[in-house]
């Protein structure tokens, strides 16, 4: 029996019209009736046509576009949140291709009463002719995926992913949705998802609910993404000390001696020299025209690095903050 009264399907988006339309495309090509499920496209500031083409985009269900100013992913999942009218909501982010059976897939996935968050596939498909990174990216998202399909695996809030995620609409307001404290890019869908699992959500993984991911990501825009990534770790640290050592940036110690001492040298010539993030990133271009052997290695490392400057920058900028608050504070006593 299907408990509910209709889904809704939240799409936020930035500066991607074509990645948008490709995937309104494979959403009007679901199993389940078209009468069943709305879409929403949440446009965080995009000024590429992206709410004019979703305007005049002929759609089986209903479709509706919300503009705001960029504000990040978090902000703009909340507005989407706040315009949605089912009583199931699935994530799903502008570079996915559901599968037909998606949307079914993911209402059927919760039974009854219950409290549960879907997490469903999210492949990145194999093209020979696609660089090394998509590759690379490509790899480690099916090794994730084997890890979450495995017998008896639990997910926990680490193992979860917005980008094609499902939750009942009144449990996500009851812990309030998204903290949109989170500007820069990562780390919300964490965050969200610890408050969820507090909450008595129950995660599970759904292979029949896929989306292919169309990755088109170069070195340097991963490399953006990554220096980000650090940034709102700090964040996620701050707001949950209580499982900040199970985060990433309680891995510092945990690389080979040779890598640890190799990235200090990287990270304090970083804070030294400004431009040599961009000569790392020029260094691994030349890399992928060469394309060695050992190029996965060399891509791990150079993203730990990278995120290690994101991380160490919030460090600093969240220091100087308390000593400003305190000398703000010493300057109001002496007053």
């Amino acid at each position: 029996m299907n408990e509910f009264f209709g889904i809704s399907v939240v799409i936020p988006t930035y500066q991607r019209c074509t990645s948008v339309i490709r995937t309104l495309q494979a959403l009007a090509r679901q199993t389940i009736a078209s009468t069943e499920y709305e879409v929403i496209v949440s446009i965080d500031g995009s000024v590429d046509g992206t709410r004019e083409l979703v305007n005049r985009f002929e759609a089986p269900y209903r479709l509706r576009a919300l503009w705001q100013p960029n504000q990040g992913r978090a902000s703009a999942r909340n507005a989407g949140i706040r315009l949605s009218t089912g009583d199931l909501i699935i994530f799903l982010d502008d570079d996915m291709e559901p599968t037909p059976g998606f949307v079914l897939a993911h209402r059927d996935a919760h039974p009854p009463g219950s409290r549960r968050g879907v997490v469903g596939a999210a492949p990145i498909p194999f093209d020979a002719s696609a660089p090394p990174m998509v590759h690379y990216r490509r790899s480690g998202m099916d090794a994730r995926l084997q890890r979450l399909a495995g017998q008896g695996y639990k997910l926990g809030f680490r193992d979860v992913y917005t980008s094609n995620l499902s939750v009942r609409r009144d449990v996500i307001l009851e812990v309030g949705g998204f903290d949109e404290a989170f500007k820069l890019y990562g780390n919300e869908d964490y965050e969200l998802a610890l408050r969820l699992l507090k909450a008595g959500v129950e995660f599970v993984y759904s292979s029949q609910a896929m989306a292919y991911q169309g990755y088109d990501k170069d070195f340097p825009a991963l490399a953006r993404d990554c220096v980000a990534r650090g940034h709102t770790a700090v964040l996620f640290a701050q707001k949950h000390p209580e499982v900040a050592s199970t985060l990433r940036l309680g891995t510092y110690h945990q690389a080979s001696p040779k890598w640890r001492l190799v990235r200090a040298l990287l990270l304090v010539v970083s804070r030294i020299l400004p431009w040599s993030p961009a000569c790392a990133i020029a260094f691994m271009k030349w890399l992928e025209r060469r394309r060695p052997p050992r190029l996965y290695h060399y891509y791990t490392l150079a993203l730990d690095y990278f995120f290690w400057v994101g991380a160490q920058a919030a460090l600093r900028q969240r220091s100087g903050t308390r000593r400003a608050s305190s000398a703000a504070l010493r300057t109001r006593v002496i007053r």
